[in-house]
């Protein structure tokens, strides 16, 4: 129930003056919950409708002089902090698994959390993501609708695997690569009773997911030869190893290569970096964090095989790091590290590859 008092408001803006006031707000589906703070320790909340234009007006009605609004990252995306950006007010949108979290477990509001979110702005313990514009996010939904294809692809598959062990009945010869003639062999499979129509009904939902991932892809061909993913497209596409997919998947995601500085925090961000273990004059790398962008990860570290098959000084890397360490797993993934920080610089100085 979204609960609003103006005049109380009012009665805290002039309490304020003209004092800085830091807001946290914990967004949801149908209200805006709202934590008003200053650096000398006043504070108030409050419930608005979700609405970022209305949101917006009450900020200028009430005249406060708005340092920062922080709130986290979630289902409602980013409209409110383009509404906020527009009117010039400044926004951080956080990523919830990087806000600080008690040591103890206690009471969880809705309210203690956009004060929580408020009090850490006001320390300057809060980091922002970046947020794309609403042309980059809508571009990038795309590749992201991609991989719930692919998604459900592999899981019918297997839904029709499953089926045929469960009876016990062989795999007809090709359904490895689920050519054309093993999907007509599968068809004409005998399966008892009902089941048969089961298979039936597996087979057509197989067809349909083929035949959108195959739309998907066409309309992400035409996308990439846009004018603003052309030239970042073509150019990663001179790496060896590095398809159409992986191209296009990395430009979307990655959308601004420059809010990057360093190689390290390309790799932090994928989730391809070691973590680090310290302790005295000791020091010591540990096993990567599967965090960030997940999906693309599995891209860049598929394409790093190929990456390895194709450019001798990859493969030389790759055997280097296999020699010490004796596990494929982190030999690739270093690989895939690597072939990421390559496609970033690549993306940076709008260049073609050049082998080592």
């Amino acid at each position: 129930m979204v609960r609003l008092s103006i005049s109380k408001l009012e009665r805290f803006s002039k309490r304020v003056g003209g004092e800085p006031v830091w807001i946290g707000m914990d967004v949801h589906k149908r209200s805006y919950h709202v934590a008003l703070r200053t650096g000398s320790g006043l504070s108030e909340t409050f419930v608005s409708p979700s609405e970022p234009k209305s949101f917006v007006k009450l900020l200028h009605r009430l005249s406060l002089k708005v340092a920062l609004v922080v709130y986290e990252a979630g289902p409602t995306g980013f409209g409110l902090a383009r509404a906020l950006e527009e009117v010039g007010l400044p926004v951080f949108v956080v990523a919830p698994s990087k806000v600080l979290r008690p040591v103890r477990p206690g009471s969880k509001t809705d309210r203690l959390d956009c004060l929580k979110l408020a009090e850490y702005a006001v320390k300057g313990l809060t980091k922002p993501i970046a947020v794309p514009s609403e042309e980059e996010e809508a571009d990038r939904s795309l590749i992201r609708r991609r991989h719930q294809v692919v998604d459900d692809l592999r899981r019918v598959k297997q839904r029709i695997k499953s089926l045929l062990l469960c009876y016990g009945v062989a795999e007809p010869a090709g359904l490895e690569t689920w050519s054309n003639k093993s999907i007509a062999k599968l068809e004409r499979t005998i399966l008892p009773g009902r089941a048969r129509i089961t298979l039936r009904s597996m087979i057509r939902e197989l067809r349909f997911v083929a035949k959108e991932l195959g739309r998907i892809d066409q309309e992400l061909k035409r996308m990439a030869a846009l004018k603003r993913h052309r030239k970042k497209v073509s150019t990663l596409r001179t790496i060896p190893g590095v398809g159409p997919v992986a191209a296009v998947a990395f430009c979307l995601e990655i959308f601004s290569p420059k809010r990057f500085n360093r190689p390290e925090e390309i790799a932090s961000y994928l989730g391809l970096a070691p973590t680090v273990r310290q302790s005295g004059e000791g020091k010591k790398r540990g096993r990567i964090v599967p965090t960030g962008q997940k999906r693309l990860r599995s891209i860049l570290v598929e394409a790093a095989w190929t990456f390895k098959r194709y450019d001798p000084g990859a493969r030389e890397f790759y055997n280097r790091i296999l020699a010490k360490t004796g596990v494929a797993q982190k030999a690739i993934c270093a690989l895939a590290r690597k072939l990421a920080i390559i496609m970033w610089r690549l993306c940076l100085e709008q260049r073609s590859y050049r082998p080592a």
